[in-house]
């Protein structure tokens, strides 16, 4: 007699558990896969973006290790200003400037708020008038001095009435996430090291900047960038290695300390003859200098 091979109740319920228990590991090792390459797609993007901006952090900011000691550009003074003589000429390193300067001299330097600006190596008998400007390549305020009265210094100093000492602060490095102040006035000592006429454009070239889009906290220029704008402004093609390699750094780095230590209270900050102009009291620049510039003629 046939034996009956139906599976009883019990049978059936525990082979309809069994399936069942067989698709939800199967669904469970799925979802860990799923997980798995979810993980590591992530991780993969975030290498990416991570080396994307370490990358461009690389560009901007080659040599970022600045040294203790370095080089004074031709034409530079030992204060980090450089002084036009005219729109297109540089007067010489004044007699005694060091070859090198230490950075490490102004590693507490900082501004005194309760301290009067005291413009270092300001000649209070200057003729010609001596005028110092304290600028940052990133200060929107310095961009705006220019655009008011660039034209009317650049006039005086066509005239000869005027000498023009620019000194390159570095007071927003902090606001750039490549330190470009300092890369733009590590660029501004190239070009003045190598070519004089074309230092004045230079500047321009690095206010007009502003107007096309570098803007305080951003990344401002690449290093490639300054070097295609000193070129057309005038300076050889060679400037470009020096403004890549930072090879003025100390010496902007010196710049930026003396003016804290000199209690220089922001940019711009202008001086004639040593006398510090207060636009709370007069709002005038030009009438200002001009009272200045014609005393200092007599």
């Amino acid at each position: 007699m046939a034996s009956n091979s139906r599976p009883t109740k019990a049978e059936r319920l525990e082979e309809a558990r069994a399936r069942a228990r067989a698709k939800r590991e199967e669904a469970e090792k799925a979802r860990k896969r799923r997980s798995l390459w979810i993980r590591l797609g992530v991780i993969v993007g975030a290498v990416v973006v991570v080396l994307a901006v370490v990358g461009l952090v690389y560009v901007n900011r080659p040599h970022e290790t600045v040294a203790d000691t370095g080089a004074v550009p031709a034409h530079g003074n030992q204060y980090g200003g450089v002084t036009l003589t005219s729109p297109t000429t540089l007067a010489d390193s004044p007699k005694g400037t060091p070859s090198t300067v230490d950075k490490t001299k102004f590693e507490d330097a900082k501004v005194d708020p309760n301290k009067a600006t005291k413009v270092s190596g300001a000649d209070a008998d200057a003729k010609p008038a001596q005028v110092v400007i304290y600028v940052d390549v990133l200060c929107p305020y310095c961009k705006a001095f220019e655009d008011q009265y660039g034209a009317q210094v650049q006039s005086w100093l066509k005239d000869g009435k005027v000498q023009v000492q620019y000194r390159i602060v570095s007071f927003l490095d902090s606001q750039s996430t490549t330190n470009y102040s300092s890369r733009g006035a590590n660029a501004l000592a190239c070009v003045a090291n190598a070519e004089p006429k074309a230092y004045l454009p230079f500047v321009t070239s690095l206010f007009k900047a502003q107007d096309e889009g570098v803007q305080e906290g951003g990344p401002g220029l690449t290093n490639a960038q300054l070097g295609d704008r000193a070129v057309d402004s005038g300076a050889p093609d060679s400037v470009k290695k020096c403004i890549d390699a930072g090879t003025y750094r100390t010496w902007a780095a010196v710049t930026n300390g003396q003016a804290l230590a000199d209690s220089v209270q922001g940019t711009p900050t202008v001086a004639i003859n040593g006398t510090v102009w207060d636009p709370d009291k007069d709002a005038d620049f030009t009438a200002w200098a001009d009272k200045l510039i014609t005393a200092a003629d007599k």
